[in-house]
């Protein structure tokens, strides 16, 4: 190839790059997705990073992640049903598979070639088995409040374990089982002493008192905004999902994309040794662990957090 060509073949892979990385303008969409009107809010500049909730769509990462707008462009999206995105015809398409092919058909809508992760919670589960269907599209993950999950029969002990566990370690978690239970039990929102017993459940995932407090408002607003709603009355059967997943994850030794696993030190729902086992099965990962969080690790500890995306981000050299 002579110099002129070089040099044009160099102008041209530039432009291409550039054009992908800078043609999304900011502001709020909505698309026809998999047959399904699908809300987004695009904010940020850099390489594409989408993030959203299965259950609980997208508001609480944008009141969140502020700070990775300065290095991505956030996609931030209503899955199907939640928020302001339109419901499926039938509640079978609440699938993990759906959600999969939602991203895929947004990606392509978008013009995107490669897009990056932050997935929480049931996102991360997406986020996954997008990367074992479609991997040459992934540049990289950031995966929050996860972990690889028990099988279908063991899940309800492995939660009593981990809680008990907390209840040792922790007064105020303590009371705040003894709290949820009684609530629970009485069906009443008031404890004998007066104590307003309705955030319980919430403070559930949290690590103490002072990191519920950063996470209840932000529950509030996706409540505001609409979580999951049924489709004729109905919602998907969680044990048939959980089983369809345990399933997949027995090949996520085959991901091989960048991935930040960030969990909280107290999750109570993917205690340090969980999350240590998704670890140990992404070939390509780096597990930290969060001090002072729960499940919402770069809401309750947002420094330490962010700190530890930013030098991953320079390991990888981003």
């Amino acid at each position: 190839m002579n110099l002129k060509l070089k040099a044009l073949f160099l102008t041209n892979s530039i432009f291409i790059f550039l054009s992908n990385a800078q043609h999304l303008k900011n502001g709020n969409y909505t698309e026809k997705i998999d047959g399904i009107n699908i809300n987004y809010t695009i904010k940020g500049n850099g390489p594409v990073m989408f993030v959203g909730h299965p259950n609980s769509g997208k508001i609480g990462y944008e009141l969140t992640l502020q700070p990775l707008e300065k290095q991505f462009t956030m996609v931030y999206y209503d899955s199907r049903g939640t928020g302001k995105s339109a419901l499926p015809k039938k509640v079978e398409d609440y699938s993990l598979e759906k959600s999969v092919v939602e991203v895929e058909e947004l990606r392509k809508k978008l013009n995107i070639d490669k897009i990056w992760f932050f997935a929480h919670s049931d996102q991360s589960a997406v986020a996954m088995l997008y990367g074992l269907q479609h991997p040459n599209h992934v540049e990289g993950m950031i995966l929050a409040g996860t972990s690889l999950v028990a099988s279908p029969e063991e899940i309800y002990n492995r939660k009593k374990e981990s809680e008990s566990k907390r209840i040792q370690e922790s007064e105020w978690f303590s009371q705040v089982v003894k709290d949820w239970d009684y609530m629970y039990t009485h069906k009443t929102e008031k404890a004998p002493d007066g104590r307003d017993l309705s955030e319980s459940p919430l403070k559930w995932w949290c690590y103490d008192e002072e990191s519920s407090e950063k996470v209840i408002p932000i529950i509030k607003e996706i409540s505001k905004a609409g979580r999951r709603k049924p489709v004729n009355g109905q919602l998907p059967k969680i044990e048939k999902e959980l089983k369809y997943y345990y399933t997949k994850q027995k090949k996520f030794s085959d991901i091989k994309t960048r991935t930040l696993i960030l969990n909280g030190i107290a999750d109570t729902n993917n205690l340090p040794e969980f999350a240590e086992q998704l670890h140990q099965t992404l070939p390509n990962s780096k597990l930290v662990l969060i001090e002072k969080a729960g499940h919402f690790p770069w809401v309750e500890n947002a420094a330490q957090s962010f700190a530890e995306i930013e030098k991953w981000l320079t390991e990888i050299k981003f």
